[in-house]
């Protein structure tokens, strides 16, 4: 049995625009994976090294300057740490004290149980990213995500 040219050729575009797709699935895994905790995390030690090596290498930093800029690094990502964990602090409170009274008013038994729930997995999710990286753990600092 004889295939046709333009069956072939169209098994391989198909093969080429496979083969491509799957490439790009693993490519995409491996930055959610790997790079962008690294680059979103800016709390561990691992990630604050590697947002200093990415800068000084895109600079072209030398040693001296090098000294002098990590420090830099260092301190304006445990400040960007501080903000944020004090934002969603702010932000939990918000939503229980003032918010949460306000729209408990409107519901029936059944709807506040249900809210309450949402609530409380929004919380869970919020005092998931207020956790401390565990190499500061080591450091002696302790974790405190706030009362709720």
């Amino acid at each position: 049995m004889k295939v046709s040219p333009k069956i072939k050729a169209g098994c391989g575009v198909v093969a080429v625009f496979a083969l491509g797709f799957l490439l790009g699935m693993f490519a995409l895994l491996f930055l959610i994976v790997k790079v962008v905790p690294l680059v979103e995390g800016w709390k561990s030690e691992k990630s604050k090294e590697f947002i200093i090596e990415r800068f000084a290498h895109q600079l072209e930093l030398d040693e001296a300057q090098r000294a002098k800029f990590e420090p830099i690094v260092r301190e304006a990502l445990d400040r960007r740490w501080d903000l944020r964990r004090e934002y969603l602090l702010e932000d939990m409170a918000l939503v229980k004290e003032e918010f949460l009274p306000r729209v408990d008013e409107l519901l029936n038994e059944q709807q506040r149980q249900k809210a309450r729930k949402m609530l409380e997995r929004w919380r869970r999710d919020q005092r998931f990213k207020l956790k401390e990286p565990e190499a500061s753990r080591m450091d002696g600092e302790t974790s405190s995500t706030g009362s709720d």
